[in-house]
């Protein structure tokens, strides 16, 4: 916290902008984006579809205890800064095989999410007598799938291999975002400009992983206005939580344009579960980019598996199904050696798909923008209008992957 205490109460560190108030619904009429005249068949469920899809989303298929940081972590973080990072990461492991594994949900693949909403369409299609339409697209300009590259950038050292890593992925034509927590070392700020200047973005990564933000409601209340404004001093428009530590309810009140601290399905982080999602999803008036390939940290250093043979397996299987495919790696982990290497393998590979390579500020916005979109035919001819309206693109049902 030293690092910001001057900063907290200086007159230039202005006040966050709005939050975008352009929040959607995540129901299956709008996840799929129909024709507009489906919305008037009460046959479709749509508000039951909500209900079903927030049990997922909003992880409720957890009790409310495990919907928070466990209140182990406390006693944890009082003496994580005298573990060495190896001993750290052995109990770590051993303290994951003690608490067992969860049957739900699975891991490293779940589909429960995919097949309701996949339900959803065949039994409103049957309620319309339809054997195909239209939707829009997922993706803008047709693409297939979406490809999203992150980074949490833990340490100083993790800070200096950034532009290695960087430099491998514009190798491949493919633009990052880094998350950096904003008062747990010092972040050279040059580099971040340098970096943004090529197209890469950054986002706020908390303050400092000590485990205090989602703690109690009064830590959350002193703190999100420091991260907020530090943020947007910096201009930062998404959040990621340390140690993907979270309460939903809490982070759809907080001032970022997106956040990306929730997985599809993670059963290995100091709080378990996972949103079942292999797409972007409305969390209050914040888009929420879930991570959906399994973290370098928890394949190195957890369950020691090698993280390209894993990471490759489920990268096609989110592209045959047309969803986001959304790392999260460390360069404290992934930034040097063997691991850098699978790295960049794994970008090679991921370099062959029909994706959109995007930011994770550009998801967002296309999301939004998806969203206020309407379809309606002219004859048999789609016509889709809103924002965006020009990028996107009307596809058979009977074309995409995952109503089939």
């Amino acid at each position: 916290m030293a690092l910001v205490a001057s900063l907290d109460t200086s007159e230039h560190l202005l006040a966050p902008p709005p939050r975008p108030t352009t929040s959607g619904r995540n129901d299956g009429f709008s996840f799929w984006k129909l024709p507009e005249d489906w919305r008037a068949s009460p046959e479709l469920l749509n508000d039951q579809s909500e209900e079903s899809a927030r049990h997922f989303l909003y992880e409720e298929y957890l009790s409310a205890e495990h919907r928070q940081p466990p209140p182990r972590m406390n006693a944890y973080y009082r003496v994580k800064d005298f573990i060495p990072p190896t001993m750290r990461h052995w109990l770590n492991s051993a303290a994951i095989q003690l608490r067992g594994k969860r049957s739900f949900p699975h891991w490293p693949v779940e589909s429960a999410l995919l097949d309701f909403w996949r339900s959803w369409l065949r039994s409103s299609m049957e309620f319309r007598r339809a054997n195909d339409d239209w939707h829009i697209g997922f993706w803008p300009s047709g693409k297939k799938c979406c490809i999203v590259l992150t980074h949490d950038v833990e340490s100083a050292s993790g800070m200096k291999r950034i532009e290695r890593m960087a430099d491998i992925e514009e190798k491949y034509g493919f633009r990052s975002a880094w998350n950096l927590p904003l008062a747990q070392y010092r972040v050279d700020w040059n580099m971040v400009d340098r970096l943004r200047a090529r197209g890469f973005e950054f986002g706020a990564h908390g303050l400092s992983h000590d485990g205090r933000l989602f703690r109690s409601a009064t830590d959350f209340s002193e703190l999100t206005p420091i991260i907020e404004r530090l943020a947007h001093m910096h201009q930062m428009q998404g959040f990621r939580s340390p140690s993907t530590l979270r309460r939903a309810e809490w982070i759809a009140m907080m001032n970022f344009d997106f956040d990306c601290s929730f997985s599809d399905t993670d059963p290995y982080e100091p709080q378990p579960g996972g949103t079942c999602s292999l797409f972007p999803f409305f969390l209050g008036d914040l888009v929420e980019l879930p991570y959906t390939l399994p973290q370098d940290h928890t394949l190195i250093n957890l369950v020691h598996r090698d993280p390209l043979a894993l990471w490759s397996t489920k990268a096609q299987w989110i592209e045959s199904i047309g969803g986001m495919i959304l790392t999260l790696t460390h360069p404290d982990y992934s930034g040097s050696g063997y691991y850098l290497s699978q790295y960049e393998a794994l970008l090679k590979r991921l370099s062959g798909f029909q994706a959109w390579r995007a930011l994770p500020s550009e998801v967002a916005t296309w999301w939004r923008e998806r969203d206020r979109m309407t379809l309606s035919l002219s004859g048999d001819t789609p016509v889709i209008v809103g924002p965006g309206a020009e990028r996107a693109v009307a596809r058979r049902l009977s074309t995409e992957p995952l109503a089939n």
